[in-house]
Order: C-alpha cells, then sequence, then structure tokens
C-alpha cells in the first residue's frame, strides 16, 4: 500500500502542475490580445495627432467611447502649435 501510494504522488504532482499551467497560460491569452490592442490603438492615435496621449484620453477613446480625436489634444496644445505656424 506504501509503495502504492508513493507511486500516486510521484505521478499526481507532475500532471497536476502541468494542467495548472496550461489552465493558466489559457486564462491570461485573451487579456494578452486584449492588452496588444489596447496598446496598438494608443500607438496609432498618438501617430494620426502627433501628440502622446496620457490620462483618461487614451483610456476613454481606446475602450469604445465616442470622442473625436481634435478633443484629444488639449487647449494649450492647440495654442502652441498655433504660435508655432
Amino acid at each position: 500500500m506504501d509503495k502504492a501510494r508513493d507511486l500516486i504522488n510521484a505521478h499526481l504532482y507532475p500532471v497536476l502542475a502541468t494542467f495548472v499551467v496550461i489552465y493558466g497560460a489559457i486564462q491570461i491569452a485573451p487579456m494578452a490580445n486584449q492588452a496588444r490592442h489596447f496598446n496598438q490603438c494608443v500607438e496609432t492615435i498618438e501617430e494620426v495627432t502627433g501628440k502622446p496621449l496620457n490620462g483618461i484620453g487614451a483610456v476613454a477613446v481606446c475602450n469604445g467611447a465616442p470622442v473625436e480625436l481634435s478633443l484629444l489634444v488639449t487647449e494649450q496644445d492647440a495654442q502652441a502649435e498655433a504660435q508655432m505656424d
């Protein structure tokens, strides 16, 4: 009986650990895809507007809020651009 228990313990723990790792990878994959999509969205908006997005603007637009890109540029940025022209 003691030998059977040793065999079960020797094989059960590695098998359980393998399943836990595979299950964890399956659970993390959708989050990684969502993060990749969000980062691509922010980078695209930064390229279009020419301004870095900080704060709530990037989150709102990339999560689907109906915000125009022109609203993401603050008034100070617009004034600075006008002075440069």
